[in-house]
């Protein structure tokens, strides 16, 4: 059982900025040898929302960087279940600009596919859609997408994925962003 502590404001230096970085990490949920490690049997409260580890690719395999506009980027946790049965799904939503060949081909290639993701957010703190039982996987486009009827509408598309988990964590290790070597 976890043992309980207090629990102050704790607001470090004041700060609790809200929204996400302009950029998102992804990869391929198969292309993952190892995820971060849950914990088992943490001896605090803090503790037992942390992740041990990093993510680490299979050979030749690596995370990507995705940027999005400035706040429309979101990471939401919504709490689902009956009594006795809570878990959460966790949302990523965000906008990207422009309807370029890499913007429209990564909706293609991720519409259907199981993902991973790693979202920073306002504090550089650190969150994983995705784990060793469940994917991220994407839900449809919450803005719509497309050229907009005004020469001052936004051009892009929208994004939304899931993910399902039993508990939160905070994701402390390192995205992959060059190719694994073993």
């Amino acid at each position: 059982m976890i043992q309980f502590t207090d629990i102050a404001k704790n607001l470090t230096d004041g700060q609790n900025m809200g929204g996400i970085a302009q950029e998102v990490y992804f990869g391929y949920h198969s292309d993952v040898l190892t995820f971060p490690t849950k914990p088992t049997d943490p001896a605090s409260i803090d503790l037992s929302a942390v992740l041990s580890g990093s993510l680490v690719m299979k050979p030749g395999k690596r995370m990507f960087k995705l940027y999005i506009t400035d706040d429309t980027g979101e990471f939401k946790i919504e709490t689902v279940g009956e009594v006795d049965g809570k878990s959460f799904v966790l949302h990523l939503s965000f906008f990207t600009p422009g309807l370029q060949d890499t913007v429209l081909g990564f909706m293609n290639a991720s519409k259907n596919e199981n993902l991973v993701f790693v979202v920073t957010d306002g504090e550089g703190q650190q969150y994983m859609l995705g784990d060793a039982l469940r994917p991220a996987v994407f839900q449809g486009s919450p803005d719509g997408g497309g050229t907009g009827k005004e020469t001052a509408a936004r051009k892009g598309l929208s994004f939304e994925f899931t993910y399902k988990t039993a508990n939160l964590f905070i994701f402390k290790g390192t995205v992959p962003l060059t190719p694994s070597a073993s």
